[in-house]
């Protein structure tokens, strides 16, 4: 990495979440190569999912090589399956709703970062002493496509594991809408 990136790292939530073959979009490559990713497109950052700026959440857009998504387009005939989940110990569980069925190969890939101070709100740890932490991987139909609607109430309400941030009515819509035709694919470990 050049002189004008900051310090990057996983940090130990996006490393036990988006593990090769999981239930998560994953990369192939090693976690080294995935940060010198992030370091060559760096300049290309855009805010994240209901921020106005680069200081607290942003996306890194990366080539979609190596990426694998999870999300299934579902159908009329797509199997789906409810069950209680939580993301990871001490947050409140929800209804998660996966699909059966093969996700279609992401066209578009992002990875998306904290910086120190953001990750510490909320009661939120970091994982090593680098300005910027990947929390999450993104890979799917476009860097247009919607956080989870879960995963942003949890965020605007300031639920434990969430990082506020202030999304209109709008954003919230267009998630539910989109989210309402598609779920994570469904694994062995996700039945009761």
């Amino acid at each position: 990495m050049t002189d004008s990136v900051p310090t990057v790292a996983w940090s130990d939530f996006a490393r036990r979440r988006h593990a090769p073959g999981g239930r998560h979009t994953w990369f192939d490559g090693s976690e080294q190569d995935l940060l010198d990713l992030v370091g060559e497109h760096w300049a290309e950052r855009s805010p994240g999912a209901g921020r106005q700026d680069l200081d607290q959440v942003v996306v890194v857009p990366v080539p979609p090589r190596g990426f694998h998504g999870t999300t299934v387009h579902a159908t009329d005939e797509t199997p789906l399956h409810a069950f209680l989940d939580r993301r990871q110990e001490g947050e409140e569980p929800f209804i998660r709703i996966t699909a059966e069925g093969e996700p279609a190969p992401p066209r578009w890939a992002g990875v998306v970062l904290y910086s120190a101070e953001t990750l510490e709100e909320n009661d939120g740890v970091r994982s090593s002493d680098a300005d910027w932490e990947v929390v999450c991987l993104l890979a799917g139909d476009g860097p247009d496509e919607p956080m989870d609607p879960v995963t942003m109430a949890r965020n605007y309400l300031e639920k434990p594991g969430g990082t506020f941030a202030p999304y209109s009515a709008r954003e919230f819509a267009e998630a539910i809408w989109h989210w309402s035709r598609r779920a994570p694919r469904h694994h062995l470990e996700d039945s009761p």
